[in-house]
């Protein structure tokens, strides 16, 4: 409880938390099936998932699809992904959005 109280009030130590979370919040989501790009996502509770800074979440105003944006260790990220994918049972699309904000598909490498 001291170090807590070294970073400051619980008020304090709110705003620090979500000021880390707005600083990697993507400036739009991409819809990996119809490519729409939106702004209107809500910040997912990412409090219990080692390696994962913030994630984000919304829902595609074209086509509905649910959209997922997570941030933080490559290791992290690539475990959520599947586990979003096998709960999805393969109907999702996995991606990535590249810095200028465009969906890159994510194929698995074909066997020779």
């Amino acid at each position: 409880m001291g170090q807590a109280k070294q970073r400051g009030t619980q008020e304090q130590r709110i705003a620090q938390a979500k000021a880390k979370i707005d600083a990697l919040r993507p400036e739009k989501l991409v819809c990996g099936a119809c490519k729409t790009a939106f702004s209107d996502f809500d910040a997912l509770d990412t409090r219990n998932i080692a390696g994962i800074q913030a994630a984000f979440g919304g829902i595609c105003p074209s086509c509905g699809e649910t959209v997922l944006s997570f941030s933080g260790e490559k290791d992290a990220v690539a475990n959520a992904m599947l586990a979003w994918q096998d709960a999805m049972e393969n109907e999702s699309k996995l991606g990535k959005q590249s810095s200028t904000g465009e969906h890159v598909p994510f194929d698995e490498p074909k066997d020779s």
